[in-house]
């Protein structure tokens, strides 16, 4: 569908250069400040959470080898929710050095509305990335968590699993809900609704294109 439509769009601009060129370069110009304005946001966020995670991950492990407990006495189950603190810590560094969130923007082109719609499949692409990163950092920070807790639950107590879930779950709903998503929104708010005439007079024949993207 949408190869077609983008075959459309090709031929209304083959025939119209003057009438559709200024409506592709608004609309490319404005596509394209969208995603440079995305791709710094998602790489500030990349950035600071694989800092903070990183640093989680060192710390708990610093703590557990030299036996220290800020409040409280040192014992066994201190150190294996500091092991399983810094294993969680450790698996969402990975996430963020791995598979980081990234925007591609398509180098800049002459023909306008090619690169309209390179512009508009980037947008595509970057704001599926944050609808699946947004649903499975839920879903799996989640499942994560309750696995942990319930391992330190096993081998100590209840009351050591849940400190557990309610110290690290909500960190990790913090590195979901900061995600950048303004191009999962735009993509939303923009969606493909195409809709193509044909127009035949006596001296010209007129296609029309309209619709948002």
């Amino acid at each position: 569908m949408k190869l077609a439509a983008a075959i459309v769009l090709a031929t209304v601009l083959a025939a119209s250069p003057a009438r559709a060129q200024p409506d592709c370069t608004a609309d490319a110009d404005r596509l394209r400040a969208h995603l440079e304005q995305a791709d710094r946001a998602t790489f500030r966020w990349n950035t600071t959470w694989a800092i903070l995670f990183g640093t989680a991950a060192v710390g708990q492990v610093v703590l557990a080898v030299t036996e220290i407990k800020p409040f409280g006495t040192f014992d066994a189950a201190t150190r294996d929710t500091y092991y399983v603190g810094a294993t969680k810590a450790t698996l969402a560094l990975a996430t963020r050095v791995f598979t980081p969130l990234r925007v591609s923007i398509p180098a800049p082109s002459a023909d306008r509305c090619s690169e309209l719609i390179a512009l508009r499949a980037s947008l595509s692409s970057i704001a599926n990335k944050e609808r699946q990163g947004f649903w499975l950092g839920h879903l799996g920070g989640f499942v994560l968590n309750v696995a942990a807790s319930g391992l330190l639950w096993h081998r100590h107590s209840f009351n050591d699993g849940a400190l557990s879930f309610a110290m690290s779950f909500p960190v990790g709903l913090a590195s979901t809900y900061t995600m950048p998503r303004r191009s999962w929104h735009l993509y939303r708010a923009e969606r493909a609704s195409w809709s193509v005439g044909l127009a035949i007079h006596s001296e010209r024949t007129m296609f029309s294109l309209s619709g948002e993207i």
